[in-house]
């Protein structure tokens, strides 16, 4: 009994994993294409061979933080932005201003303004 409810552990374990992985590529391959940047783009600027990025952003690889700090560095994103997989979570005015205020201040003028565009039609 007791090899069962480890296995269903590991198991659910695994597939917790997994998904984790795929979280974590989906964000990669977002700010990858956000910088307009094509994995071999990226794996030039991160000295990581962009097959390798392609198999992290599929969730079939691991990436060590060594890894993942060159990938942030080379999309000139925070290493928290690559593993922050929920939403927003803004229980106030205050604190949307904030996290939008806080994603935005690392951007070059161009990217902001571009940001701006887009803000202009979501809400008109």
């Amino acid at each position: 009994m007791d090899h069962e409810y480890i296995s269903q552990e590991s198991e659910k374990m695994k597939q917790e994993e997994y998904q984790i992985l795929k979280q974590l590529g989906q964000r990669i391959r977002y700010y990858r294409r956000l910088k307009n940047l094509t994995q071999e783009g990226l794996g030039e600027q991160a000295n990581v061979s962009y097959k390798y990025i392609g198999e992290i952003e599929r969730g079939r690889k691991k990436a060590s933080i060594i890894v993942m700090y060159r990938l942030s560095c080379a999309m000139q994103v925070s290493m928290t932005d690559l593993i922050s997989f929920s939403m927003i979570q803004c229980g106030s005015h205050q604190k949307c201003m904030q996290s939008i205020i806080r994603f935005l201040e690392n951007k070059n003028t161009e990217e902001l303004k571009r940001a701006f565009n887009l803000l202009k039609i979501c809400l008109r």
